[in-house]
């Protein structure tokens, strides 16, 4: 906690050995399920069609609708999330955390490696061109297929390395099995996913992907409630990766899986294409967390449960770029020649995680110690809430360089990013092997931030050219200036509960953005943005 002083009260403990406790998780749990098998059934009957008009109006109503949809599902989804880690976290303790972290750690490298960048690159094609559904989909999707095949027996390999080295448990083991087999349907949901994107339909594919949520949810707590620990969140991530492609498969037509093109796109092109998104992805997963197998091997299972508690407080926000960035892809994708509208789809995209970011960093700052005493118990202090007041400047940098990612690639430079993730990537380990083990958890959260800033350094400059970034500092202004505002208002208020404080605070911050000009700026209306 660094400005407010209040004692947080924790919620009241949770004995998973009682029966009532047990009865609190499964009957929610049954009725999330039931809820969510539901509506993902009603609306996988809905089909999908590409756009039919490309007029501007209709253009920028689709990216509205685009960026709106993903952002309230992800809000509902992230409301979720934590309703049911606040319950999780209570009940597994850093020690059980810590297991099912590990586990969730390497599935993110090898997603990365069996996407291969395609899901990208099909969405971009599409897109840009009239090129034939079917076999650009087969195709991409066989590769993804052999993929899968590769990297699934090598994640479980990776695990029982650890497990040889004495540095992880069976359990953990078992967990990393059940998430490689999940790899699966994972990646043929990704290929449908892809074409929602192309067809400029991520509002749909963000119902889809809530409806899931409460899916996972739904399970999780039941076999939480069940004794099943650390295998039962790696049993409902399997079977709701499975439930998710069926639910966006059936809309665009099942068929693109069942049944052989009479033609198949050349193979080389795509992986021409995706080869550098994958490195670049398995680059950006390795610089972001490639501490947690360092801290694994360095400082055990406890302390990495402890830092991917303070993780998922940073990755229940980082969801929101993600729904923007995505809705404004095709856009840039299609302006990439166009300087002035690549621009302004750009700024506009800015603009809004910018004013997302500002009041982020505050609020996790300034209560980090209350968040964790209250949501997860006095036993993740306080390790958990100073790496959280750390990591909680990662979020403007990731939000921007994130933003930035996606323009290099419709710009077809995706090539010269991978020597820009590399190089984040090898500060990052050198920084991380040298520092964490005098310093520990507080050195892999401030190498997080320092490598995000390094990576911010090599994008500026591979596009200064573009004459871009200096049209991002103004989005970024009348946030941080109403963000500065919220800090007063917490100092000020640093006697109050943190619950009423924040919620001021935020208030603040909100009226002084909207008084300031907010979204609608100058600088707007001079580049012809709606």
């Amino acid at each position: 906690m660094v400005l407010s002083v209040t004692r947080a009260r924790p919620l009241p403990s949770l004995d998973i050995s009682m029966p009532e406790t047990r009865l609190i998780l499964i009957a929610p749990g049954v009725i999330l399920v039931a809820l969510s098998l539901v509506y993902l059934l009603w609306i996988s009957g809905r089909h999908v069609r590409p756009p039919e008009s490309r007029s501007d109006t209709a253009t920028r109503k689709r990216f509205t609708r685009n960026a709106l949809t993903p952002l309230l599902t992800t809000g509902i989804d992230r409301i979720a999330f934590w309703a049911f880690w606040i319950v999780a976290l209570r009940i597994l303790g850093p020690q059980q955390n810590g297991e099912y972290a590990f586990a969730a750690n390497l599935l993110t490298y090898f997603a990365a490696l069996s996407d291969f960048g395609l899901g990208t690159v099909l969405t971009r094609d599409l897109a840009k061109s009239s090129t034939p559904l079917k076999p650009l989909f087969r195709t991409a999707l066989a590769i993804r297929l052999r993929l899968v095949a590769v990297s699934a027996p090598i994640m479980a390999g990776v695990a029982i390395i650890y497990l040889l080295a004495g540095s992880v448990s069976i359990v953990t083991v078992a967990a990393t099995i059940l998430l490689a087999i999940g790899l699966l349907p994972t990646a043929v949901a990704q290929a449908y996913a892809s074409v929602y994107g192309a067809w400029e339909r991520m509002d749909r594919r963000a119902i889809v992907a809530a409806g899931t949520s409460v899916l996972t949810v739904g399970l999780s707590l039941i076999l939480l409630g069940a004794g099943f620990g650390v295998m039962g969140l790696s049993i409902a991530a399997m079977v709701s990766g499975t439930v998710s492609f069926l639910a966006l498969a059936r809309p665009i037509g099942i068929h693109l899986v069942t049944e052989r093109p009479n033609e198949k796109a050349p193979v080389r092109p795509l992986l021409n294409a995706g080869l550098p998104l994958m490195l670049n992805g398995l680059l950006a997963t390795a610089f972001i967390q490639i501490d947690v197998l360092i801290l694994q091997a360095i400082q055990g299972t406890e302390t990495v449960g402890h830092y991917n508690a303070a993780f998922k407080f940073i990755n229940a926000l980082n969801a929101l770029p993600a729904a923007i960035v995505l809705a404004a892809f095709p856009l840039m994708a299609r302006a990439a020649d166009d300087p002035q509208a690549l621009s302004r789809w750009t700024v506009r995209t800015w603009r809004v995680l910018a004013s997302l970011a500002a009041p982020a960093v505050i609020f996790l700052f300034t209560y980090s110690e209350s968040i964790v005493t209250t949501l997860l118990s006095n036993q993740f202090l306080p390790i958990t809430a100073q790496a959280l007041a750390i990591l909680a400047w990662f979020l403007p940098l990731s939000f921007l360089n994130g933003t930035l990612q996606y323009v290099m690639i419709a710009k077809n430079r995706q090539w010269w990013l991978t020597p820009a993730f590399l190089v984040t990537t090898i500060f990052n380990v050198i920084t991380n092997l040298t520092l964490i083990p005098a310093f520990g958890f507080q050195a892999a959260a401030g190498t997080t931030i320092a490598s995000e800033i390094v990576l911010l350094a090599i994008l500026a400059w591979l596009l200064r050219r573009d004459r871009l970034l200096s049209q991002l500092v103004e989005p970024a202004t009348r946030p941080t200036l109403a963000a500065g505002t919220f800090a007063l208002a917490a100092w000020l208020l640093r006697d109050m509960p943190w619950i009423p404080a924040a919620t001021v605070g935020l208030a603040v911050y909100t009226t002084m953005l909207l008084a300031s000009g907010g979204i609608r700026s100058p600088l707007r209306k001079a580049q012809g943005l709606p």
